[in-house]
């Protein structure tokens, strides 16, 4: 499987140096990689199908998931981010409403995958979901001394860096409820992040 994104990858940025005229290639070249991610994200039980109304329904063909596939598009954001004059490629959607949560642990972050350039080849950066988590509670210790139950974020853009909103829970918060929000700015090849946080109670 990781061979054929690869591939398709490899053949859409091809295509991207070619003639308008190609561009029905390249979208369906991309159309293909979002197909793959959700089967990936489907099969390696990280989310289920999308969300319906019936909850029991739902969790008893989805087991073990609490989040669904979005029912409106995969977005996409490209920037030559490795600054290596090839367009890298974020893919990422929000994590939405819990479809089989209780009230109270009801949001998570957005899921997204980076495509990147690295001489000819084009790899993929899984993990970035739970690295800017981690990075944005460690962060946040090292300039308050506070312990941190968790942090979720959300996307805004991507550049030079992957940047976005958060909220974080210390171990003072009840489920419901972070006191702390604030921006960030991750870049994933130095693995360096930025914050900004204030008290929201």
């Amino acid at each position: 499987m990781m061979k054929n994104n690869i591939a398709f990858i490899a053949f859409m940025f091809l295509f991207s140096c070619q003639q308008k005229e190609n561009k029905p290639n390249q979208d369906q070249l991309l159309k293909n990689q979002i197909q793959l991610w959700k089967k990936e994200l489907l099969l390696n039980g990280e989310v289920g199908n999308p969300c319906q109304e019936n909850i029991d329904k739902w969790s008893i063909e989805n087991p073990e998931r609490f989040y669904g596939l979005p029912k409106d598009s995969i977005k996409i954001k490209s920037f030559d981010a490795n600054q290596d004059k090839t367009n890298d490629i974020l893919l990422y959607f929000p994590a939405g409403d819990c479809c089989s949560c209780t009230i109270g642990i009801n949001e998570a972050s957005d899921y997204l995958k980076l495509i990147y350039s690295n001489g000819n080849e084009f790899l993929s950066n899984d993990n970035l979901r739970e690295k800017i988590a981690s990075k944005i509670e460690g962060e946040y210790y090292v300039q308050t001394n506070t312990d941190v139950e968790r942090a979720i974020f959300s996307i805004t853009n991507f550049d030079a860096e992957i940047s976005g909103t958060y909220k974080l829970w210390t171990l003072e918060d009840p489920d419901c409820c972070a006191s702390v929000e604030g921006t960030f700015k991750y870049n994933p090849f130095t693995f360096k992040i930025q914050i900004t946080h204030q008290n929201v109670k």
